[in-house]
């Protein structure tokens, strides 16, 4: 995509560029040319990254405004925010960890109130499905953007309070903001839920799965960074919220098959009862209440894997035009190839998309 097809993004700084999308948009932006800086804490981390010359690296932290306030912003034209708050695995609850919301919510006010001043021409906040809630994305129909957001994890909350500092600058300041909502993203290598379940199905870890028809949304790395440069050039997009998937909504038990399909297995014609994956899932959330380590299935892993989350991208197809290059049905077969060839070390928890 060139910038032909919309405004010149001029010079660029992406925060979040250490992360897995982070790093494929700032290696779309120099192939294309673009000018680019990262916020980053730590220099040596994106020098690990990016040969010298190849990024500008800016030192700050979002939680410490003082940091801020020091980085000349004044040359910057485009701005990708992708920061936020990566737990340790040994949090006990991910979802819940109180760095959520220091580093997404207030480190975006933080970074909000930096560039109140600035000559900034537009911003696109790469958000998260979670802002909207498991409750709003499992009505066994696609939600979309009119969909209010009830976030019920602390994660989900401090990205929606992101969202609407965001948009606020926009519309106080008049910079061109938008935000995109990502669910599951794949094609990022051995990174993320379905590697993870891959890993699990190959092990013969993962059982049979019940013909369950859940619908869950997902967007190609590739195709996320592709919507968020459509999004950063196209003049629509002003105050606008886009949710971001590859068009499709599949169920557990579709990538199951397709694993075996891609192991060269037979799917097995029996199929694990759902009432006893929900007592083993009943018993694990007790364990790990009562233990405080976390246990292979719970019933909020359950959930997941049984559960909708279920987003359509009719808006953006139609505002902007976005048509979405890649699908699990293409990425199954080439994860699972790829993995066999360089196994991982077991995961602490059944993965699940």
């Amino acid at each position: 995509m060139s910038a032909a097809l919309g405004q010149d993004l001029g010079k660029v700084l992406v925060t979040g560029a250490t992360g897995q999308v982070g790093r494929r948009l700032v290696a779309t932006l120099i192939q294309q040319g673009h000018a680019v800086s990262v916020l980053t804490r730590s220099r040596d981390a994106a020098a690990d990254l990016w040969p010298a010359g190849r990024v500008a690296a800016l030192q700050a932290d979002l939680t410490k405004p003082d940091t801020l306030a020091a980085l000349d912003l004044d040359q910057i034209d485009t701005l990708f925010h992708l920061a936020s708050y990566a737990p340790s695995p040994e949090e006990p609850d991910l979802y819940n960890a109180p760095g959520h919301w220091e580093v997404t919510a207030q480190g975006t006010r933080n970074l909000v109130a930096r560039l109140a001043g600035a000559r900034l021409r537009q911003l696109v906040y790469v958000s998260s499905i979670k802002a909207m809630g498991d409750g709003a994305v499992n009505l066994g129909r696609p939600a979309d953007e009119s969909t209010e957001p009830r976030p019920d994890s602390l994660y989900g909350r401090a990205k929606l309070a992101a969202e609407q500092a965001v948009l606020e600058l926009g519309r106080d300041k008049g910079i061109k903001a938008s935000v995109m909502r990502l669910p599951m993203v794949y094609g990022i290598g051995e990174a993320g839920n379905i590697p993870r379940m891959i890993e699990a199905i190959a092990a013969r870890r993962f059982p049979p799965w019940p013909r369950i028809e859940n619908h869950r949304s997902a967007i190609h790395v590739d195709d996320a960074i592709a919507a968020a440069l459509l999004i950063a050039r196209s003049p629509k997009s002003d105050g606008q919220v886009y949710c971001v998937t590859d068009g499709r909504g599949y169920s557990t038990r579709w990538i199951y098959e397709r694993v075996q399909d891609a192991l060269g297995r037979k799917t097995p014609d029996w199929t694990l009862p759902l009432s006893l994956l929900q007592l083993a899932a009943g018993i694990g959330s007790l364990a790990e209440r009562l233990l405080g380590r976390r246990m292979p299935l719970t019933l909020e892993g359950l959930g997941k894997l049984t559960g909708d989350a279920w987003l359509s991208s009719d808006k953006l197809r139609r505002e902007l035009g976005f048509i979405p290059r890649h699908s699990l049905e293409d990425e199954i077969p080439r994860l699972t190839l790829a993995l066999q060839a360089t196994p991982s070390p077991r995961p602490e928890r059944p993965p699940g998309p």
